[in-house]
């Protein structure tokens, strides 16, 4: 607007090498307001993540005064692909149809996707980052890929690990993960106090998984009293 001669007609975000009408913006630029909780979570297509992730959002947006949204991205081929959620939640309507580019919090759900996505993109400074992993904290940070190490330690990072798959083998799961990382999630964004969580998270469980009988919703119950002993945080001094 403040040029001689504005653009009629342009484009942001689009680069426009043809007709010349893009504009030059600001990619870190956020029209959100900093009261707004935003999360994502990379998963794959066949461990649950995304269900669990729609129920995270029912049970927010049921029992407490925040409005919550969801946009999930995932292949055609949805079984054993990668799949990533991307959440909101906040206490005004939200309007943001687009993906989340500063998220308070990430979860990797398959430690073989920090190989595939650059996971630490979308987290800001200080942010929590959740791992499902295998290794302790003797090996985590080796086995990182280096990129993001230097990542971690350039953003502050609060890294927190769970071994999800074994949380799930001890409560007769097999390889269903999602419970685990849903209590993880509620526990470490403090969007829910800790106990009310549990029980919201415990109701979901009841209804949903209700039809397959009640051993399975016992499994899954065991899952979310067992969870939180499993997760620890990673020290990065």
């Amino acid at each position: 607007l403040k040029e001689v001669s504005p653009k009629h007609g342009f484009t942001i975000g689009i680069d426009d090498d043809v007709s010349h009408t893009s504009l030059f913006y600001d990619p870190s630029f956020s029209i959100e307001s900093g009261d707004v909780y935003r999360a994502v979570f990379y998963g794959l297509g066949s461990d649950g993540t995304v269900g669990a992730n729609k129920n995270s959002i029912k049970i927010i947006g049921e029992n407490t005064d925040l409005y919550a949204q969801g946009y999930f991205v995932y292949d055609s081929k949805k079984s054993g692909s990668a799949t990533v959620s991307h959440l909101r939640f906040g206490p005004r309507p939200l309007h943001a149809p687009y993906l989340i580019s500063e998220a308070d919090f990430v979860a990797c759900h398959q430690s073989q996707l920090l190989t595939r996505f650059d996971v630490l993109k979308e987290l800001k400074k200080g942010g929590i980052f959740l791992l499902n992993t295998p290794f302790g904290a003797d090996r985590i940070f080796a086995e990182l890929p280096s990129a993001m190490q230097r990542e971690v330690l350039r953003k502050q990072v609060k890294f927190f690990a769970v071994d999800a798959y074994k949380v799930a083998r001890e409560c007769g799961m097999g390889g269903r993960i999602n419970t685990a990382m849903q209590v993880c999630f509620f526990h470490l964004s403090g969007v829910l106090p800790r106990e009310k969580a549990i029980v919201e998270i415990k109701g979901a469980i009841r209804k949903s998984y209700a039809v397959k009988g009640e051993a399975v919703v016992a499994q899954n119950l065991k899952v979310v009293d067992a969870t939180l002993s499993h997760l620890w945080e990673l020290p990065l001094d």
